[in-house]
């Protein structure tokens, strides 16, 4: 499941989403650079886990996987900014329990 934390993720922005992803007493931790990835990515995660859902119940669901590509796409565009984020540890456990969290819901 790690894999699909760094390929999706190397994976937009409501409190909503951010409270169902990561802990708010934790993200507070981290600097403003990497609390606004964590936001992005949170609403990230949370349109991808409903994709996955869907997917699992409907797997020919066109508009769906047309979905699922455009937010792997995003996932791509998101990697380059998580790889320099996760040197930090402190961000780096943030991110591995908020994934581990997300990945259960599936």
């Amino acid at each position: 499941m790690q894999a699909l934390g760094l390929s999706a993720g190397a994976a937009l922005v409501s409190k909503s989403a951010v409270a169902g992803f990561v802990n708010q007493t934790e993200i507070k931790k981290l600097n403003p650079a990497q609390q606004e990835f964590m936001k992005h990515y949170g609403a990230w995660m949370d349109e991808f886990t409903e994709a996955i859902r869907i997917q699992k119940t409907v797997p020919a669901n066109r508009k769906n996987n047309m979905r699922m590509m455009t937010l792997t796409e995003k996932a791509e565009e998101m990697r380059p900014e998580l790889t320099e984020f996760m040197k930090d540890p402190t961000f780096a456990v943030i991110y591995k329990v908020a994934i581990e969290r997300t990945m259960k819901e599936i």
